[in-house]
């Protein structure tokens, strides 16, 4: 019994031993990142016991999970996740941006609101009698006695307008509105010809940075080229100074590209409202819309609910032109000045008609008796006869029509000059050869490889690109007039854009 109880102690220790074992392999699956310690021989002989017991677990179906970080044992993925980019805008999308967006016009169309309230007050009459009374309490006779009873009398009175003098100022204020509504009008076609003039700045911009990026591509290339060759003696020191000087050139005209078409890039983003670095992009290109000329033969017909006459003879150009600028919001706006003008003519010769104020009359006199009556007051027509007032109308009448027909005038003489500019630019440009610009044209590529193989030397390579850069700049700004001079007439006619290009 006794040998019996020290081997039992013994095998008591032993397993103790081997759950202190476990314990430690366990605690190393939830450690965090070890920490470089100094160890004798024989931890190293124990470490690497428990790294092969760890070996051997490992072949469980128990595996280790991390509540940290759950993508380290997955494979990473290399490609890109895709990034959401807003849609290319059209010159049309602009146009509709701008004209909800645009600062300006915001606050401009708030004004038709004032106009409507205006309208409102001039379609209330002006229906506001007034009360008067009087009350005599004391009274006394010459001896110094009192007298009778108190003596008192009250008056309700109204004034009554006999000329029509309501209708007049109710045609003031809306013909005070309908100028409201055409200056915004007004605002808004110059916002569609502004907003087309910036969108093709930005393309135009954006072919100069075209050509710049091929120019310097194309130095780039050829710089290198002639390095190699001057290295093996083939070229002199001079082409390759000439092409190094070239090159640096060029880059600076890339540069002064970039700027110069992020500044069109927030001129636009201005006109529309967004902010100066939005990531609205703009889609589009000079050298691929289909340029249109109208001419009188695109005259739609009157519709017949309009109850308009038709017109049987066809406008040749000037007129039809005429007829566009005659109803240019500003004409329009001048026109709707020349009614406020007329009603306030009305207005003034009516008020030579005295207005009466009248109503019912009560009195009650000292003598106790009450007095019913009806009153009325008016001023004198041959004293105040209005004519000052009425001569003043008829001379803002003659001043407004003045400016009615100058400015019928000029919008003819301006809508006719941005057609003349717009057709000279159509029929220059439908008399050119069109080139790209985002490749190189054969015939510099074909230099190219003359002079790769000694045939031509280095300058005619540079005169030869020279010319080509020129006429593609050339190019670029016969487009640029043609879109210019597109948005010119628009905002000169009032002209739809879609009548002038062909771009969904």
């Amino acid at each position: 019994m006794l040998v019996r109880f020290p081997v039992f102690i013994l095998f008591l220790l032993l397993t103790m031993q081997g759950c202190k074992s476990g314990g430690s392999s366990g605690a190393d699956l939830v450690a965090p990142d070890p920490v470089p310690v100094q160890i004798s021989g024989r931890e190293e002989s124990r470490a690497a016991s428990l790294s092969s017991a760890g070996s051997d677990q490992s072949k469980s179906p128990i595996q280790k999970v991390s509540l940290n970080s759950t993508e380290t044992s997955e494979p990473e993925d290399k490609t890109e996740p895709a990034r959401f980019t807003n849609p290319s805008m059209t010159v049309y999308e602009c146009i509709s941006s701008a004209l909800a967006s645009n600062p300006d016009l915001v606050a401009l169309r708030d004004t038709e609101q004032v106009g409507v309230a205006t309208v409102g007050v001039a379609e209330t009459y002006p229906f506001n009698p007034f009360i008067q009374a009087q009350v005599t309490p004391g009274q006394y006779l010459p001896g110094g006695g009192p007298s009778g009873s108190t003596y008192h009398y009250v008056l309700l009175m109204q004034r009554i307008q006999l000329a029509h003098q309501q209708q007049y100022r109710e045609d003031a204020a809306h013909s005070a509105l309908n100028g409201v509504r055409w200056n915004i009008h007004q605002a808004e076609l110059q916002a569609t010809a502004l907003t087309a003039q910036l969108y093709f700045t930005v393309l135009y911009q954006r072919g100069l940075l075209e050509v710049a990026r091929a120019s310097q591509n194309n130095n780039q290339r050829l710089l290198k080229a002639l390095t190699k060759r001057f290295e093996a003696g083939d070229v002199s020191g001079a082409d390759l100074a000439t092409i190094r000087i070239d090159t640096r050139s060029t880059s600076q005209q890339l540069r002064l590209a970039e700027a110069n078409y992020q500044t069109a890039l927030r001129n636009l983003r201005n006109q529309m409202g967004l902010p100066p670095h939005s990531s609205e992009e703009f889609a589009g290109d000079l050298r691929s819309m289909r340029w249109i000329l109208p001419n009188s033969g695109d005259q739609q017909p009157v519709p017949p609910e309009l109850g308009l006459p038709d017109m049987q003879t066809p406008l040749d150009d000037p007129a039809w032109i005429a007829s566009w600028a005659a109803s240019r919001p500003d004409v329009m706006v001048a026109h709707a000045n020349v009614d406020v003008a007329c009603a306030g003519l009305n207005l003034a010769t009516a008020d030579k008609v005295p207005d009466i104020t009248t109503g019912p009359y009560y009195q009650h006199d000292a003598s106790g008796l009450n007095h019913f009556g009806l009153r009325a007051e008016m001023s004198l027509p041959f004293i105040n006869t209005g004519r000052p007032l009425e001569t003043q109308r008829m001379t803002e009448l003659n001043q407004k029509t003045s400016v009615w027909r100058q400015t019928l005038v000029r919008a003819e003489l301006e809508g006719q000059a941005a057609f003349e500019r717009y057709h000279l630019a159509y029929d220059v440009l439908a008399s050119e050869k069109k080139y790209g610009t985002t490749e190189l044209p054969q015939e510099l590529q074909n230099l190219e490889k003359q002079f790769q193989a000694g045939e031509v030397d280095v300058v005619r390579i540079i005169q030869a690109r020279t010319s080509i850069l020129q006429n593609q700049r050339a190019q670029l700004d016969l487009y640029n007039e043609l879109a210019q001079s597109a948005a010119l007439l628009v905002g000169a006619t009032g002209i739809p854009l879609n009548m002038l290009i062909d771009q969904p």
